[in-house]
């Protein structure tokens, strides 16, 4: 028998075989979001009329309707959220990743034997590895990137508290002020906030409650503080010297975590540096220590 069939289908027997124990074995749940649709709940966002779906997007949209949702398959929700990536989008990318991942050591395998000749085959279990590694690198990515995007939105937020604290030095209300705020820039964090706000006079909630759900919904503290904080306006409180002191506070936080990025970029620099120098040091001492050898 070819000595490349003997290599590949016992790994695609293998990797068969555990991909349908997961999907069948493992636990499911219903989505909350299914079953909202399911009762005829109306959707509080602005209706876009859906393009035609790719072939990708019809497999991401598969795979998200049937994997099981169990910790390490569920699909980052916040992150995606935060990231405005559609679930079907990220599944179509780790599928795509998976694919290539598996078919890969085939190909160079195969690619081998018809250069060299000779029967060559990379170990069975290669083609299942490396798709799961590139399965999971795509949660890798999303949760890297969306940790960018929230210190930057935290940075905004910071901004966007001290121009709440000016808007109320006149005889604005609070509600009025947030709404202010939010339409000096057209940066992606304000518009997300002015998404927010529209999505709230919709449904007449007030925007703090409504900020402050966003803060919950991305997974960022400092819109939550700034939701509990203008709530205290329904009480008559001050809020400008709070705002200040929070704009303050949370100046100096997105500061410190700066600073630890810049250290851990530092920190992982090394390392490189190293091995850049390392020939330049073999260089240098080889000689002399050669020639003590040598006499």
């Amino acid at each position: 028998m070819n000595p490349v069939l003997v290599a590949v289908i016992p790994g695609l027997i293998v990797g068969l075989g555990l991909a349908l124990l997961t999907l069948f074995l493992a636990p499911q749940t219903v989505r909350a979001g299914d079953a909202l649709t399911r009762l005829g709940e109306a959707s509080i966002t602005a209706y876009v009329t859906p393009g035609p779906l790719s072939r990708w997007d019809r497999v991401g949209s598969w795979l998200a309707q049937h994997l099981p949702q169990i910790k390490f398959l569920a699909p980052p929700t916040r992150d995606l959220d935060l990231l405005e990536i559609p679930v079907s989008q990220f599944y179509a990318s780790k599928a795509k990743a998976a694919l290539f991942g598996f078919f890969t050591p085939l190909v160079l395998t195969l690619g081998t034997q018809l250069i060299t000749g000779q029967p060559a085959f990379l170990p069975l279990a290669l083609s299942p590895l490396l798709a799961a590694i590139l399965w999971f690198s795509v949660d890798s990515s999303v949760k890297s990137r969306a940790g960018k995007a929230r210190r930057e939105f935290t940075r905004f937020i910071g901004v966007y508290l001290q121009m709440v604290a000016v808007a109320l030095l006149g005889t604005t209300t609070a509600d009025s002020a947030l709404s202010e705020a939010a339409s000096v820039s057209d940066s992606w964090v304000f518009q997300r906030i002015r998404r927010e706000y529209a999505a709230a006079d919709l449904t007449r909630t007030s925007k703090w409650d409504a900020i402050e759900r966003l803060g919950v919904q991305l997974d960022i503290p400092s819109m939550v503080e700034l939701g509990r904080t203008m709530r205290l306006s329904e009480a008559r409180v001050g809020l400008r010297d709070q705002l200040i002191a929070s704009a303050d506070k949370l100046r100096n936080l997105v500061a410190g975590a700066e600073r630890a990025e810049a250290e851990k970029v530092t920190k992982a620099s090394t390392v490189p540096v190293f091995l850049t120098l390392f020939p330049v040091i073999l260089i240098t001492i080889l000689p002399p220590i050669f020639n003590l050898l040598t006499y």
